[in-house]
């Protein structure tokens, strides 16, 4: 089979692997892929690979061709495919908090090979039904992007009527704000161009702050004014820059949370101060649970949340997506799919 891999250090190449066996889990033929800026932090080398060739991809999604015999999933059904196997008797997997378990077998896309291929063999327990009317590249998309808004959103414990920023509307900040909304917030965004402000709005932002050349700076006065003088309760960060969590961090009322979600590769550069006496609080959010991209696809189905697709690639064409994300001219998610 075929699979899009890291060959060595900021190579990217494909490549010819064995087909899959069905000894260990459950075969899924891949229907779609989605391609997410960590891909990218890997083909830079801020996340190294366990090991090259090492294929790529934390989000898909497809149809079962082979189950062991004791499986609760047949062949031919639609599935999506949470991407962490974890251990299943540590206290946080026990409670339903699997995303932070203590000893995981590893993970799709991060130390295991990934979902950049035509096959890959899951645990029973890593695959979620798929309803009819939500597609598989949906599907893959609230693999990752879905469940994790709706991760975040729960984890926030927000509440009826409070308002929310969402900082970086790209495939994630779409999706967050779609949480948000179906969870009663009222949502502003911040974005870098009026063509991704009008695709806030289009997901259910009421305003969005569209960034200029005073960059995030104004944004702490734009927040303001559009909530009354007082600041929004919660930050959705997904930009992940000392510039941006900063203007966060002062964008927010008494008793504001500010919610991480994205990174890279700076440090957070503010004195604890500005913190301390407004009482902020800062959260992070890593990834979901599987109940998680099970409530995402329920919500994708029942019409709440959608996944906005900028272009379909072949896996061959990996590359050219990725390219694509990194000059930021994607407006919401690219998606590899097989026919």
């Amino acid at each position: 089979m075929k699979a899009v891999a890291l060959e060595a250090p900021g190579s990217l190449a494909v490549i010819e692997l064995p087909e899959p066996s069905d000894a260990v889990g459950v075969t899924v033929r891949l229907r779609a892929a989605g391609v997410c800026g960590t891909e990218l932090h890997f083909l830079d080398g801020m996340i190294p690979p366990p090991s090259f060739p090492f294929v790529l991809g934390h989000e898909g999604a497809g149809v079962v061709s082979a189950a062991p015999a004791d499986s609760r999933w047949k062949i031919g059904d639609r599935v999506a495919i949470y991407n962490l196997i974890s251990c299943g008797l540590c206290h946080w997997c026990r409670t339903g908090r699997e995303e932070v378990c203590a000893n995981p077998v590893g993970q799709l896309g991060f130390n295991l090979d990934g979902t950049f291929r035509d096959a890959v063999v899951v645990p029973d327990g890593n695959l979620v039904a798929l309803p009819d009317n939500v597609s598989f590249e949906e599907a893959a998309l609230l693999s990752c992007s879905g469940m994790t808004a709706v991760h975040v959103t729960r984890l926030a414990g927000v509440a009826l009527g409070e308002t929310a920023l969402v900082d970086g509307i790209g495939g994630v900040g779409l999706m967050v704000i779609q949480a948000c909304v179906a969870a009663g917030l009222s949502v502003i965004g911040i974005a870098d161009s009026e063509s991704k402000a009008d695709l806030a709005r289009q997901a259910g932002a009421r305003d969005v702050i569209v960034l200029g050349d005073e960059g995030y700076e104004a944004v702490p006065a734009a927040a303001k004014e559009l909530t009354g003088g007082e600041g929004a309760d919660y930050f959705f960060e997904l930009v992940g820059t000392s510039a941006s969590i900063t203007a966060g961090i002062r964008s927010l009322r008494r008793h504001g949370a500010v919610m991480m979600i994205g990174y890279t590769s700076e440090n957070i550069n503010i004195h604890p101060i500005e913190l301390i006496l407004s009482e902020t609080k800062i959260l992070s959010s890593v990834a979901a649970s599987r109940n998680d991209l099970e409530t995402a696809v329920a919500l994708c189905s029942q019409g709440k949340m959608s996944a906005l697709i900028d272009t379909r690639y072949p896996l061959e064409e990996a590359g050219i997506a990725l390219e694509r994300l990194r000059a930021r001219t994607v407006h919401g998610r690219n998606v590899l799919v097989w026919e």
